[in-house]
């Protein structure tokens, strides 16, 4: 995994992470039982998603959810 991200609020969960696959990475957010993947063949698109996952999780923490795991 090169990139993870957990938080928690009232009983409610959200993961951002991006891990090796073997043509390239995969993008993950779930929230509790949704998850949206997407395929990444290209460095460029992985900093471009880590920038957007820290965007998102700098939202989540601004509306009080907390950070209970973390890698980058």
């Amino acid at each position: 995994m090169i990139f993870t991200k957990t938080f928690a609020a009232e009983g409610q969960t959200r993961q951002f992470t991006i891990e090796h696959a073997h043509s390239g990475w995969v993008a993950r957010e779930q929230h509790d039982r949704s998850i949206r993947t997407s395929p990444i063949r290209d460095w460029g698109h992985v900093e471009a998603t880590i920038a957007l996952f820290e965007l998102k999780a700098s939202a989540l923490r601004d509306q009080g959810w907390a950070e209970i795991s973390t890698t980058a």
